[in-house]
């Protein structure tokens, strides 16, 4: 299996598919009936309809994108402001980064670019709150191929190019039960892999099934910490 995309559930795609397509200076890439692609370096970002419930405040903490800041992230967020974000503050104190909102209140950080190779701005990784870091990194490299790292915490990058890192950290507590995330990862098969033999190698690795939506586009997964993860399906 190959990582699709980082899926991100939107009240209205559309407009949060323009906010971060400016934010992170990408094209928006038709990608019906499964969202709104941004064709951002290595693996882009899917925009997908959320399901009409409220949002809740696990839903929207429990994963979020960290952006490389560049050489003046500070200046960088101020533009990110300009484009319809939202500073918060959530706790974190004096630090290093800046913690801000996008349009929809999806909260997201601007690192200092130091942290990451890459000299620009853009996508940096994507933070998860785990039960068990490492347990968890261990099953993503699994199924995914990606490289494990130790760089604070345990991180998964691609194996070639740039592109977004998954960083798996410390959960501050287990994952509310019916508290679906509102992002995630997609994978898709690989040429010649078989949708059933796919789904039974994840749930052997440790995968749950957590199927709601029968005519979605995608297989819907849990990872175990819980975390929901999509597998597309084959185009019919």
């Amino acid at each position: 299996m190959l990582v699709d995309s980082i899926t991100l559930q939107a009240d209205d795609p559309p407009t949060l598919a323009r906010f971060w397509s400016e934010a992170l200076r990408v094209p928006i890439v038709r990608g019906e009936p499964a969202g709104l692609l941004l064709a951002t370096p290595g693996v882009p970002l899917r925009l997908i309809p959320a399901p009409s419930t409220s949002r809740s405040e696990p839903a929207i903490t429990r994963l979020h994108l960290d952006l490389s800041g560049g050489s003046d992230h500070r200046s960088w967020a101020r533009t990110l402001c300009s484009l319809g974000a939202s500073p918060r503050d959530v706790g974190q104190g004096d630090v290093p980064w800046e913690v801000l909102a996008d349009v929809e209140g999806n909260l997201f950080c601007v690192m200092p670019g130091d942290r990451y190779e890459e000299a620009g701005p853009g996508l940096g990784s994507l933070p998860v709150d785990s039960a068990r870091p490492r347990a968890d990194r261990d099953f993503w490299a699994r199924i995914t191929g990606w490289t494990p790292t130790e760089k604070g915490h345990p991180e998964l990058r691609p194996p070639h190019g740039p592109g977004i890192r998954l960083a798996f950290c410390d959960e501050l507590g287990p994952k509310p039960a019916n508290e679906p995330n509102l992002m995630g990862p997609a994978l898709r098969l690989e040429e010649h892999e078989r949708e059933t033999d796919a789904l039974e190698l994840l749930v052997h690795a440790g995968a749950v099934r957590v199927e709601t939506e029968d005519e979605a586009p995608w297989h819907l997964l849990a990872d175990p910490s819980g975390n929901e993860f999509r597998l597309l399906k084959p185009l019919r």
